[in-house]
């Protein structure tokens, strides 16, 4: 296999250990798989992503608490929590929903094409950046725009 054809191979990355993605992590790499959630969900919000994540980690801002919260099924109760970053989270607030980079296990199924409405899911790997070579999802509305500034923002957004 090419490299180019390795590049346009959507089925998603392979499964990463543990290990394996602190390691990547900790070198400032991208880590095979991480859901990373884009332009397109400014003020959509669907939350199907939420549904379908088995381990909670997709958080959306609650303003009035200044918590991030996650969910086992969208409007079920709330799962988790976190302390945002006031910097970070001042950007989009609660127009966006974020994922939690230190507990996505790349399972990929946030990011399959007939979940999110308006393609704003990428694996990190996978991220547009503008460039004309560079892959969209079909159904993004953002198309064209460079995404990479959200594989920060999901890490700069939780402060704890």
């Amino acid at each position: 296999m090419t490299a180019v054809e390795a590049d346009e191979n959507i089925e998603g990355p392979a499964p990463t250990t543990a290990g394996e993605k602190a390691d990547a992590g900790q070198l400032g790499g991208p880590v095979s798989g991480i859901a990373i959630i884009t332009e397109a969900c400014i003020g959509t919000k669907d939350r199907a992503c939420v549904d379908v994540c088995p381990v909670q980690c997709i958080y959306e801002f609650d303003p009035v608490s200044n918590v991030l919260f996650s969910e086992v099924e969208a409007g079920g109760g709330i799962e988790n929590t976190h302390v945002p970053n006031p910097d970070a989270i001042g950007i989009f607030g609660d127009g966006l929903l974020y994922v939690n980079t230190d507990e996505c296990t790349s399972c990929t199924a946030c990011y399959q094409p007939d979940v999110c409405p308006v393609g704003a899911i990428y694996s990190e790997e996978r991220v547009p950046d503008g460039v004309a070579r560079t892959s969209y999802n079909a159904e993004d509305t953002s198309a064209g725009h460079d995404h990479t500034f959200f594989i920060q923002l999901s890490r700069d957004v939780f402060a704890d």
